[in-house]
């Protein structure tokens, strides 16, 4: 196992509040800002909520900071939400498990709601999927960084899970692992966690229209620069290739 921390990737974007009449309000350009910053886990940028400096008309006046605290107290936008993990169809199979799973988790210590989808694979990818799903949302909300820096207590909550599983002896992960799409919802900020080939999409009103928009990106190990990292790094990438041919996507090898 490499000793690098898993490679996830973080988005922000920031929801423009509802009314006290109930209606949304409109900025320019939609009803949902367009500013965003593509962030690691590891960075340290400040600009995780997507803040940027507001330009006058003839010179540049500095913006409020926006604290972690600020969200705190915010009531969180998503009042509804569901979800179902169901097993691909495999007639070949009939004994297929579901390698999926959800995570769910509401904390109203913050106004904040964890809402992730996790793809096993493998022979013992539903073991992976599974563990991430016990595990994962409890390391977060017991991070010491819960509060007031999301992405470090989300960063460090995935690499001491990935650890657990690593050293749980009845799950090999030699040819199983897990995809991680995450969605964390504090007040009226939302920010997107992306491990895989999984993804996050938002529903947007345009012209009346609900109209899908990918929040994260695949994140995959062939990627342009992702495989240059992961080599630099000590890793490999390659997909199994048997005699009758390549079996599945390309994959990290160490």
């Amino acid at each position: 196992m490499s000793e690098t921390k898993p490679h996830s990737v973080i988005h922000a974007e920031n929801y423009v509040a509802d009314s006290s009449n109930g209606t949304k309000e409109k900025k320019k350009g939609g009803i949902i800002s367009k500013i965003r910053r593509r962030l690691t886990v590891q960075g340290d940028s400040e600009n995780i909520d997507g803040a940027a400096a507001a330009i006058g008309s003839s010179q540049k006046a500095a913006k409020e900071p926006v604290t972690e605290d600020h969200y705190l107290h915010l009531r969180c936008a998503v009042t509804e939400y569901s979800g179902v993990s169901k097993k691909g169809h495999a007639p070949y199979n009939p004994r297929k498990k579901n390698q999926d799973a959800l995570i769910m988790a509401d904390d109203p210590a913050t106004n904040t709601l964890i809402l992730c989808v996790l793809d096993g694979h493998g022979e013992h990818g539903d073991g992976v999927s599974a563990q991430f799903r016990d595990q994962l949302a409890m390391e977060m909300m017991s991070h010491p960084s819960w509060g007031t820096d999301i992405k470090r207590a989300a960063a460090d909550a995935i690499a001491k899970v990935e650890h657990q599983v690593i050293r749980n002896f009845r799950i090999d992960t030699e040819f199983s692992g897990t995809t991680l799409s995450m969605a964390i919802i504090r007040g009226n900020k939302l920010i997107g966690v992306n491990i895989g080939d999984s993804r996050v999409l938002l529903g947007l009103e345009k012209d009346g229209k609900l109209v899908a928009e990918e929040f994260t990106h695949d994140h995959k190990p062939d990627s342009p620069g992702e495989q240059e990292r992961i080599i630099a790094a000590g890793g490999r990438v390659f997909a199994v290739e048997y005699d009758d041919g390549i079996d599945g996507p390309p994959r990290v090898w160490l």
